[in-house]
């Protein structure tokens, strides 16, 4: 008996031990994360909640808000600027997503080729990324200004062509943030393109090879099919990234000329500050979280099909 009183109490001790290491352990993980937390709290969740209750009211940030129910969200449906938002939103996301993505896609491909040079090609790609982008939008707008800008002198001076009609075209505002942006983005797509184009196995290629499988039967057959969780990645990043634009439309054209540029955060930034009216914006904000959150689980459903994640078999 008293054998098994000592080995049952040392079994105990073990557990108190182990138990103590787990606590420890446990704690140790939770102070780890608690930057990062207190972070996604203060900076992106309290405004969250904040924005969503201050919709319902009417605030000009300097009187006290006003109960208004659901007055903001009624007023926003009948708000012919925000109708144009949202159009002009989804025409810079026609200009730009297809292009920006296919292109990197390409450059991914480019850049995996064992060619001398690719690192540094590969570096300069990824530079108007890292490029802070009110500097960007400036250049730019130097750069296409119709009378003293860089493209126009050189087209006069080698064409004989002056580009002040083209860049008075209703269209044009929308397409050069477009290719602009491309020209930012696509170093950053091609990087996350070129990293899921290193989980596909070499062996595929090879076997695609023997059965005299030409390069656009690969890119088809393999290429394309196992990297859907890539895609799917750019692809919403991109839509959200798109609904969020605004540098760049600040910098080149505030919104102008009319309402060619007014994207929708542009006329959220215009509500809030410009014209004073937070629970407004912030119904424009909540609306947006519910649009962002509907193309997510749309385009997540869609590459969720016969998605392939494991390579190994």
């Amino acid at each position: 008996m008293v054998q098994s009183g000592v080995k049952l109490s040392g079994i105990s001790r073990m557990r108190g031990y182990f138990n103590k290491r787990k606590t420890h352990q446990f704690l140790a993980g939770y102070l780890f994360i608690l930057p990062a937390m207190a972070g996604f709290i203060m900076f992106m969740f309290i405004p969250t909640v904040a924005a969503f209750i201050i919709s319902f009211f009417d605030w000009n940030i300097i009187a006290p808000p006003i109960f208004k129910g659901l007055s903001n969200y009624a007023a926003l449906f009948r708000d012919k600027l925000f109708w144009n938002a949202i159009f002009v939103t989804l025409q810079y996301i026609v200009y730009h997503i297809p292009a920006s993505l296919i292109l990197a896609f390409f450059m991914a491909i480019a850049m995996k080729q064992e060619v001398k040079g690719t690192g540094f090609f590969r570096t300069a790609f990824v530079v108007p990324w890292i490029t802070t982008p009110v500097i960007i939008s400036f250049i730019w707008k130097w750069i296409l200004d119709p009378n003293f800008g860089a493209i126009n002198y050189f087209t006069r001076t080698v064409f004989h062509f002056n580009i002040a009609p083209l860049v008075a075209a209703d269209w044009f505002p929308m397409a050069s943030i477009a290719i602009i942006n491309m020209w930012i983005f696509c170093g950053y797509h091609m990087l996350v393109f070129t990293a899921g184009l290193g989980n596909i196995p070499q062996t595929l290629y090879e076997a695609a090879t023997i059965d005299s499988a030409n390069a656009v039967q690969q890119i088809t057959r393999i290429t394309i099919p196992l990297m859907r969780p890539t895609i799917m990645f750019a692809l919403i990043t991109s839509v959200i990234g798109s609904f969020q634009i605004f540098d760049l439309v600040f910098g080149l054209y505030q919104g102008g000329p009319g309402d060619l540029t007014r994207v929708y955060y542009f006329y959220i930034y215009q509500n809030a500050f410009m014209f004073y009216k937070m629970g407004y914006a912030c119904t424009m904000a909540v609306i947006l979280f519910v649009i962002l959150v509907v193309c997510t689980l749309v385009q997540y459903l869609f590459f969720q099909r016969n998605m392939v994640t494991d390579f190994s078999s």
